[in-house]
């Protein structure tokens, strides 16, 4: 399945949009994609984030900046219940502020951050303390100290050393070819199959691939190999479950698609530095 294109909502007579989401329980989740740039501040709920290829937890407090065009999702994690799950975001498109604006010398910087989006950023440290903060008052801001608050933030992101892009460059350049449609339907196969036998062979077949090609495609694209990717899903989601502290390891361990409990162990060692264990006993609550 490709992700889907998404329409997004800009208030009528502004340039740009800010809107709070709320929704009872659980995100959307919805894999998909639009033609603006995305600050996504979670205010409430846990789950896993998907940026392109990169897969992560988030928390309350969350903040990403995701470049157009960009697959990504929020998902809940299915075993827990929530009250209500809420985030601000902000979308605003190339031109809101005219044709070539961030083209202009004076520009720059904000140019490099938007071109260093197309991979998703991270921000973390005082740098989202601030932003966060910004993003609340423009919620709120009207008339001309709207777009003057919106790009006080965007020269504080360009100037900040508190950002990490998420999605691998490979995963990033691919989603202008011709083949992306291909990536796309294998990462959600990946996505939808990943705690049952997901071999080399059924996933090149979905791209309609020999496995040796497929092989060599994936990782053209995405600078890791299948299996590499795979693994690190595998484990990803085993993390989330050992936050659980009624789950053993061994439950785990199959749950989230391993055959057997030494595999898991050494592959969930050497992607997270500690055993599942250990792990658990430092997340779980």
């Amino acid at each position: 399945m490709q992700p889907m294109l998404i329409k997004v909502n800009t208030p009528y007579a502004t340039s740009f949009g800010v809107n709070r989401y709320v929704y009872e329980d659980r995100f959307p989740g919805i894999w998909h994609f639009h033609n603006e740039y995305e600050l996504t501040l979670i205010l409430e709920s846990s789950g896993s984030r998907m940026v392109g290829d990169n897969i992560d937890r988030f928390t309350e407090g969350d903040l990403v900046f995701i470049g157009k065009n960009l697959p990504h999702t929020w998902r809940n994690d299915e075993l827990h219940s929530y009250q209500k799950s809420e985030a601000l975001v902000l979308h605003f498109l190339d031109q809101f502020c005219g044709p070539g604006f961030f083209g202009i010398p004076e520009m720059i910087n904000i140019r490099r951050l938007l071109d260093r989006s197309h991979r998703g950023i991270k921000i973390t440290g005082k740098t989202r303390d601030d932003i966060a903060a910004l993003l609340l008052k423009i919620e709120h801001a009207v008339g001309a100290n709207k777009i003057i608050l919106l790009l006080t933030l965007l020269n504080s992101l360009a100037a900040s050393g508190d950002l990490c892009e998420l999605s691998s460059e490979g995963f990033a350049d691919s989603a202008d070819d011709s083949s992306s449609n291909r990536l796309n339907q294998v990462y959600e196969y990946v996505m939808n199959n990943f705690q049952e036998d997901v071999s080399l062979v059924k996933v090149a077949a979905v791209a309609n691939m020999s496995p040796t090609a497929f092989s060599r495609y994936f990782k053209n694209r995405t600078r890791k190999s299948f299996t590499r990717f795979l693994i690190e899903l595998k484990v990803g989601y085993a993390c989330k479950l050992l936050m659980k502290e009624e789950m053993t390891v061994a439950y785990v361990c199959y749950e989230s698609g391993f055959q057997n409990l030494s595999n898991f162990n050494h592959q969930f060692k050497t992607i997270t530095g500690l055993t599942p264990k250990k792990y658990q006993l430092m997340h779980a609550g």
